[in-house]
């Protein structure tokens, strides 16, 4: 006899937990969080929410909460590098360089053609208590902070766990049909045994926030991130944390690297005191430290993501360095996949072996932006060599910062050498396709055989396409006077999609067909060119650019806005092919009879 059944038991409650439990609620899944700590995130570490999590917020209905109390586009579309924030020596306080960043400036174009939900910033310990309330308002008394996991068994049927009240020290038994391990690699994975493939935590960063009025010498008011590489040859970055944003910002976050063996007082006075000296502030300066913490950054992914009725999702499958902000992202995105299979089988419409999709799926994913994070990260080395920093020795790289910044033909050249070098490192801040052009080339997707388009190496333009496994391409649509999004098409509790053309009539009543016998909501949506054609029409004509399907054609999408499949043209047998494609894609057996049409069929 156990204490608490429950479908699925999640431990974590960080960023990737509590989205679980927001889209497990949307999804009709019952379920249990647990989470050691007494509150949500007091740090503000991970910051950057990029455009394919907001789709997801937007999905939701998290995302209008979230750019409520986020940094404005306008206030974090550049990033600066500088030699110092303040300072009186003439090499002080100069910026080397100036970038475009996440969807501003020159970047604005295509960040906003390819997605409805732009990307934004807020801090980790402004996002956590959001998504905590947002949980609890869909599952209420089913979010446990400060309790603890303390051991785990799982058998064929499923998982059996021992919670501690850690307040209380009161213990019970769940017993639930699967587990998520989002608990940033603390317990779960471990106790599973997985590996973690990769490297890192070598050195180790501090970080701090506080807060101070730094408006005299921030970098602008479009300005989100300030790095600093000094003439000493030391590299911190400092960036803005709300709760009002650009010029106005009043907290702030500030990285840097601890030397090795170093013994650091991280008492608030020496911090303060660290804080001025890396930036150059004056002494007189009012500063408040709230934090102080410090981590080891790796570039790891687990061997697997699956073991039995266990998942891992999160820092528990993949952790990476904080170049590129793909860590929450990461993880985010890791429970919107999982979230919906995950209500799929409980709910009876697909077979456990849907759930092996989400590691097919997901590992790649993690493993590109593992790799694509530690390469952005290594590529400073590239940077601080045109800069000529060279470590230990701080004379020499005061002098070739001298006549870097000198106002001298060798200095005018290397300047000119340094913006060619700092122009590399938009693999970070403008990784546009990193951020939205995964695809899944295995898992819950029926290929149609046709090759992936084109990947710019530097990993910026993103090619919007219907392929399956591809995320759905987002176009603006007419529906009657609201204008709605591609995206919109799929709501959010677990349910398909299938986009038709004009001449799409008969995959109507295959769809019918279709929901009917595989117990899944379907919905179908024909998009037309006119108003009169359909109730949704391609206003803009965008979507006939990305569609890549006639007006006979048909695109399946799931419910986390993948094409899980498309026929191009008009079908033959529309009503055969769906229920081909639901078969496979939720692992359902094929009847002997209908099997027997489909292999005369072919």
């Amino acid at each position: 006899m156990h204490d608490i059944e429950v479908p699925v038991l999640v431990v974590g409650g960080g960023g990737c937990g509590l989205s679980a439990s927001v889209f497990l609620s949307d999804a009709g899944v019952r379920h249990l969080l647990v989470e050691r700590r007494e509150s949500t995130s007091v740090l503000p570490r991970a910051h950057y929410l990029n455009q394919r999590t907001m789709e997801m917020f937007r999905q939701h209905g998290i995302a209008d909460d979230v750019y409520r109390i986020s940094a404005p586009l306008a206030n974090m579309s550049e990033v600066v590098w500088r030699t110092s924030l303040a300072g009186d020596d003439p090499v002080d306080a100069r910026e080397l360089h100036r970038m475009d960043a996440f969807g501003g400036g020159s970047t604005a174009g295509p960040y906003a053609a390819d997605s409805p939900g732009p990307s934004t910033n807020l801090p980790q310990h402004r996002l956590e208590p959001l998504l905590r309330r947002h949980a609890e308002e869909r599952a209420p008394s089913s979010l446990l902070f400060h309790h603890v996991m303390e051991e785990f068994t799982q058998d064929a049927d499923g998982v059996t766990a021992r919670i501690t009240d850690r307040s209380t020290g009161e213990t019970k038994t769940v017993r639930a049909r699967y587990l998520l391990g989002a608990d940033g690699g603390r317990s779960v994975g471990a106790a599973l045994g997985v590996p973690m493939d990769g490297a890192g935590g070598g050195f180790t960063i501090l970080s701090v926030h506080f807060s101070a009025d730094l408006s005299r010498w921030w970098s602008g008011d479009s300005v989100l991130m300030t790095h600093i590489i000094s003439p000493e040859g030391e590299v911190s970055v400092v960036v803005a944390a709300g709760p009002d944003w650009g010029l106005a910002s009043d907290e702030w976050a500030l990285h840097f690297r601890m030397p090795p063996g170093a013994d650091a007082d991280l008492g608030p006075e020496a911090i303060a005191t660290r804080v001025r000296e890396l930036l150059k502030l004056p002494e007189d300066l009012s500063l408040r430290v709230h934090h102080v913490s410090e981590y080891r950054p790796e570039a790891v992914v687990a061997r697997s993501f699956r073991s039995g009725r266990v998942f891992l999702a999160g820092d528990a499958a993949h952790r990476q360095p904080p170049a590129n902000g793909g860590g929450l992202n990461t993880a985010i995105q890791d429970a919107h996949n999982i979230a919906w299979k995950l209500g799929a089988v409980l709910g009876g419409q697909a077979d456990d072996a849907l759930l092996d999709s989400y590691e097919a799926e997901r590992l790649p994913v993690a493993t590109r932006n593992v790799g694509w994070a530690m390469f952005s990260l290594r590529n400073y080395g590239v940077l601080f060599g045109s800069l000529g920093v060279q470590p230990g020795q701080p004379e020499a790289t005061r002098a070739s910062f001298c006549e870097l910044l000198s106002d001298t033909p060798m200095g005018e050249t290397r300047r000119a050498v340094v913006r060619e070098v700092f122009g590399t490192q938009r693999i970070e801040y403008q990784a546009h396709d990193i951020e939205l052009g995964h695809r899944y080339e295995t898992g819950a997707v029926i290929p149609d055989g046709t090759p992936p388009p084109p990947r710019d190496a530097m990993g910026a333009t993103y090619h919007p396409l219907t392929r399956p496994g591809h995320r759905l391409p987002h176009a603006w649509l007419r529906h009657g006077d609201t204008r709605v999004s591609t995206h919109d098409l799929v709501g959010n509790s677990g349910g398909f999609v299938l986009i038709t053309g004009v001449l799409g009539e008969s995959w109507a009543v295959a769809a019918k067909k279709a929901a009917d016998t595989h117990g899944v909501a379907l919905t179908v949506v024909p998009i037309g060119s006119r108003p009169d054609e359909s109730g949704h029409w391609d206003a803009e004509g965008t979507w006939a650019s990305v569609r890549q399907i006639d007006d006979g054609g048909a695109i399946l999408v799931r419910p986390d806005n993948h094409v899980a499949w498309r026929g191009a043209t008009a079908s033959e047998h529309p009503d055969e092919d769906l229920d081909a494609v639901f078969r496979a894609l939720l692992v359902r057996p094929v009847p002997a009879a209908e099997g027997s049409r489909a292999d005369d069929r072919r």
